[in-house]
């Protein structure tokens, strides 16, 4: 019964999950509704971390193995999927989100989302015609820096002095 009442309040967005929640027998609780809330409404990509604490900010009894156990089941459900950027921890966003390069300052630590996968067609080209790799580029880190970092000189090392 929690499940019809909690589809009142789902946009047309998390419908969709909602129901392949069911095909896989499983319900909607109210953690995994509000898990995915959190995952809809965050720009980009979110920290398990960060999907527990706003979470525990709504529902303060909620364990954090609860989300942690939620985003690996979703995931497996290929509802949610996970990438590695910038500081090489996890963040996970809602598998419809997927197709899209990630620029990453290495200096500042800034991630720029780039949806124009067009661009990486000449490098996945060129892997396929020499090594016979076919690259998956729909959720791809491009380190380097960002224009910001770039027009700012590097500072020299800081020179010893002997005592």
């Amino acid at each position: 019964m929690a499940d019809s009442n909690q589809n009142a309040n789902i946009g047309g967005s998390l419908a969709g999950i909602v129901a392949d929640l069911r095909r896989n027998g499983l319900r909607l609780t109210p953690q995994r509704l509000m898990i995915l809330e959190v995952l809809e409404g965050s720009s980009g990509h979110i920290a398990p971390e960060d999907v527990y604490q706003q979470v525990h900010a709504r529902y303060p009894m909620i364990n954090r193995s609860t989300v942690y156990r939620t985003l690996d089941v979703l995931e497996e459900l290929g509802m949610i999927r996970h990438g590695h950027v910038a500081d090489g921890a996890a963040r996970y966003h809602l598998a419809r989100d997927v197709h899209h390069l990630h620029l990453v300052c290495h200096r500042c630590g800034g991630a720029l989302e780039v949806a124009d996968l067009s661009i990486g067609e000449c490098f996945s080209r060129t892997l396929e015609e020499q090594f016979g790799f076919r690259a998956d580029l729909t959720h791809f880190p491009i380190s380097g820096l960002c224009r910001e970092c770039a027009r700012t000189p590097t500072p020299p090392p800081a020179s010893r002095t002997s005592s």
